[in-house]
């Protein structure tokens, strides 16, 4: 408990915590920048080639 409590004097409140703790989720992935087809259409992965 000495090194999380250092640890979070250090970095910050609840940066680090007990795994027993549970998690919350205060992020979400931003998927508006991807196609819907991300996985499934050949002809729209990039080509990279050698000059």
């Amino acid at each position: 408990m000495e090194a999380l409590d250092s640890l979070n004097n250090l970095y910050g409140r609840d940066t680090v915590r007990l795994g027993s703790a549970g998690t919350t989720a205060t992020w979400s992935m931003k998927a508006e920048n991807k196609t819907p087809c991300y996985t499934t259409r050949w002809d729209e992965l990039p080509v990279a080639r050698a000059n």
